[in-house]
């Protein structure tokens, strides 16, 4: 990295010995994290080698592997965002590693109670666990029920957990939550400047805090009446209310490992291009629309349930329109910007955030079809969704927080990445783009989603997507290793004082 680079990247991470301890346990949460989505892969590899006959599995097995599949990838694409997040900010605002060891410590657990559920008990009812089926299975008993909440109990605690202490972090640091938000700057419509301006990352992280705070105490107010009616002390709980806030914890679960991960290209791209990315106003809008309009969209999934009420069901197709324009506008321009002809070279890390942002774009517009009513009463039951959340999930967040971690790593080891590793950056793209693109034609094609045996008719799309998945396992094994070969002296790094201090 050049010494103008390093003059445009405010975060170089490793300058501060006193921050060493947070950007280790930073670092540990996108590695378990990453680590997961390996794991979870292979399960999704699985899945379609069943869908293509190719592998016959049980259904009973089938669904067991879908519900881990999707719980656990979720979480696990969320922890690695988390880390990415507070590594971003770790070098300008005081995190306490304590408190970060213990949220993770708890999200973690609760992990491990939703692979208990899935893989000992035999949970299969899909990540969503709607009421009244967990507590009514065929095929698990209540005690699998009960695993599985307390698996989501635990990944909402430690969520909120990271979020209260990232906010109370970030306000103390610029002396109140409305300086870390950017207000006055803001609602002056970017004339009064005479508050220190938080950096775009920074920003984020207060945007994320605060809806992963709303999110988590959503997850925990679904799960503490289903653990009283299972333990006798209430008959019943409301159908619609469970979903409802069983949605909104878990689509905003989804939904913050896309925003957070955007800010880790806000955080990392300049010192690739040499160029700053300053909190402007069209920046500071964006994201403080986030905070409501995140929130707002979940109702999408509920269009087809005739008692909820009218404005709910307005509010969703509204919110999912408007989340997408103002941070998918500000961030993908910016990013283009920041790019174009800026001499950048293209190491692993420019080729995954290129990649990240195309995926955020395919995978935005998937999902804003979705969200319009009259495509979504014939889509939505498709293979369509998995198709849009794939995109930017896949070729989105997961791609960023890749790309993030090797930024990291290209600033603290001493260890240069393998001349070979771009190519393994573009084979991801490639198998990415088509396993992706197999799900949006079987969507396209009205396959179901959720089935656990497909037709002769479907089975073809299951089989042209399989070549594309086993790509994308060779891809990112081949990435995995050339980040673990230089992992260990970076977090060697993080335990000596930057050079230039």
């Amino acid at each position: 990295m050049t010494a103008a680079e390093r003059t445009v990247s405010t975060t170089l991470l490793a300058h501060d010995r006193s921050n060493g301890a947070a950007l280790r346990a930073s670092m540990a949460y996108m590695v378990a994290g990453l680590g997961s989505v390996l794991l979870m892969g292979l399960l999704g590899l699985l899945m379609r080698l069943d869908q293509a006959g190719m592998l016959v599995i049980s259904p009973a097995w089938f669904y067991r592997v879908m519900t881990l599949h999707g719980s656990g990838m979720i979480a696990a694409v969320l922890l690695a965002a988390l880390g990415g997040i507070a590594a971003a900010v770790s070098a300008t605002t005081p995190l306490s590693a304590r408190a970060l060891w213990i949220a993770l410590f708890v999200y973690l657990m609760g992990n491990g109670f939703v692979i208990f559920a899935t893989l000992v008990g035999g949970f299969g009812g899909g990540w969503t666990v709607l009421y009244p089926l967990p507590e009514h299975g065929i095929v698990w008993s209540l005690q699998a029920a009960l695993a599985i909440y307390a698996g989501y109990f635990f990944v909402a605690l430690g969520l909120l957990l990271f979020c209260v202490h990232m906010l109370f972090a970030m306000a103390r640091a610029h002396g109140s939550l409305a300086k870390a938000l950017a207000w006055r700057f803001l609602f002056s419509l970017g004339r009064d400047k005479r508050d220190a301006l938080p950096r775009p990352a920074e920003l984020i992280a207060v945007v994320i805090a605060i809806d992963g705070i709303a999110a988590a105490a959503a997850g925990l107010i679904y799960l503490v009446p289903l653990f009283a009616q299972a333990s006798g002390v209430i008959t019943s709980v409301d159908a619609l209310f469970a979903k409802n806030f069983v949605l909104l914890f878990g689509h905003t679960m989804a939904n913050l490992s896309i925003y957070i991960t955007a800010g880790l290209v806000y955080a990392a791209l300049p010192a690739y291009t040499g160029r700053a990315w300053p909190t402007t106003w069209p920046v500071a809008a964006a994201w403080n629309l986030i905070i409501p309009l995140m929130l707002l969209n979940y109702s999408h999934h509920l269009y087809a349930d005739f008692a909820q009420p009218l404005g709910l069901q307005l509010l969703g197709e509204i919110g999912s329109y408007a989340v997408a324009l103002p941070s998918f506008i500000v961030t993908i321009i910016g990013a283009l910007a920041l790019i174009y002809r800026s001499g950048m070279r293209w190491t692993v890390a420019p080729i995954l955030y290129a990649l990240g942002l195309w995926g955020w774009v395919f995978g935005g517009l998937g999902a804003l079809l979705d969200a319009t009513i009259p495509v979504n009463q014939v889509m939505h039951n498709t293979l369509w969704v998995p198709a849009h959340f794939h995109t930017y999930f896949v070729l989105g967040a997961l791609a960023f927080a890749l790309a993030y971690l090797c930024f990291i790593l290209d600033d603290l080891s001493d260890i240069s990445e393998r001349r070979g590793a771009p190519t393994a950056a573009w084979l991801y793209g490639i198998g990415g783009a088509g396993f992706i693109l197999m799900f949006f034609v079987s969507g396209a094609n009205s396959v179901p989603r959720r089935f656990a045996v497909h037709l002769t008719e479907w089975q073809v799309y299951a089989r042209m997507a399989v070549p594309f998945v086993l790509l994308l396992a060779l891809s990112l094994a081949w990435l995995s290793w050339d980040l673990a070969t230089r992992f260990g002296s970076a977090w060697q790094a993080t335990r000596r004082p930057f050079a230039g201090q």
